[in-house]
């Protein structure tokens, strides 16, 4: 039993080994920090290039709000003060503008919390 315990390690360990076992991943999402506060976004225009992943990490400077993308099907709960933060990921498939906003009624300027994200396309620049 043990020789067919060996056989099948060094078996695993050479197809493991094999070029093109491993799927290749793309480069990691570039992260993009937020913050959320009085009913503002900060930044409240992000910008990214077409197809590219971006990883939003949203935290608040004061009571729990949300962030939706509109039509992207993206909506987080974004966690008080010291709470920590919330973190989604967006891939500007299309070039366009998406609207986010605050998704939790936060108080009187709920409203006007609000920005977008800007897909250029491939090739432009996302500075």
């Amino acid at each position: 039993m043990t020789a067919r315990v060996a056989l099948a390690a060094i078996l695993l360990f050479f197809l493991a080994s094999a070029p093109g076992a491993i799927p290749a991943q793309g480069p990691a999402p570039r992260v993009i920090e937020v913050t959320a506060e009085r009913f503002e976004f900060w930044p409240s225009e992000i910008v990214v290039a077409q197809g590219e992943e971006v990883e939003l990490r949203i935290r608040s400077d004061d009571t729990m709000h949300g962030f939706r993308i509109v039509g992207a099907g993206t909506n987080v709960l974004i966690p008080k003060r010291g709470k920590g933060y919330a973190v989604t990921r967006f891939t500007g498939s299309t070039p366009g503008r998406y609207t986010f906003e605050c998704s939790r009624m936060c108080g009187a300027g709920h409203n006007f919390m609000r920005g977008v994200l800007v897909v250029r396309p491939a090739g432009g620049d996302t500075r």
